[in-house]
């Protein structure tokens, strides 16, 4: 009798590649096409927690989500049979016995993690879909900067308590845009974004912040 019920866990050694390449892009969360069964899916490769990682997968058209743990070793990992069935609902995959095999959908999962990360605005979507970072804006495009060291000059009545750029900005800045990041994280410059890129846009990207 299996008390424990279905326990797996296999490796996916394309996420060591991925994990590598995002680190050197200086961001802790990663995204890439899936596609399996017929379901479409944006993988969200989630590395911000130390005590554990995470691999979701959110299917495009419903939304619906599937979170898979990533253990040490790059292990996708599924214990107990309320995961396995969870995993089976959002795949779609039949119950018949045969019908399914794990290690194939490792396999093509592994063929279909990229080794070297590039982020573009699908990507920008796809990780803003998950996590939204900054409740202040919902957008993808930088449009403008606050530079608060200006704003507090020109206007000494302001509260140096309590108007500074916000942590959630500053994270959202950093998985979207590593580069604007590094030119401004040890500086006092909120970015501020939008649904559609603004006449500033490409010269916020290339570090020109007026």
């Amino acid at each position: 009798m299996n008390i424990m019920g279905f326990e797996y866990s296999g490796v996916v050694s394309a996420l060591k590649s991925l994990y590598e390449s995002m680190r050197k892009l200086n961001v802790e969360i990663g995204t890439f096409e899936h596609k399996y069964n017929d379901v479409v899916s944006d993988a969200i490769f989630d590395t911000r927690n130390s005590s554990g990682w995470l691999l979701i997968f959110i299917k495009r058209g419903s939304g619906d989500l599937l979170q898979i743990p990533i253990k040490r070793g790059y292990r996708f990992s599924i214990s107990g049979d309320d995961e396995y069935n969870a995993f089976k609902k959002y795949f779609e995959i039949g119950g018949r016995k045969g019908q399914f095999s794990i290690k194939d959908f490792i396999y093509n999962l592994d063929n279909q993690v990229p080794s070297n990360y590039i982020l573009n605005d699908i990507k920008r979507k796809a990780i803003l879909r998950y996590d939204n970072f900054d409740k202040e804006s919902n957008g993808i495009f930088p449009i403008g900067t606050i530079n608060w060291l200006v704003r507090h000059a020109m206007n000494p009545k302001l509260s140096k308590d309590k108007f500074h750029r916000s942590k959630e900005n500053l994270l959202k800045t950093r998985e979207l845009y590593p580069d604007i990041y590094k030119a401004t994280k040890d500086m006092d410059i909120s970015i501020k974004y939008g649904q559609y890129p603004g006449e500033n846009t490409e010269k916020i990207k290339a570090g020109i912040f007026e």
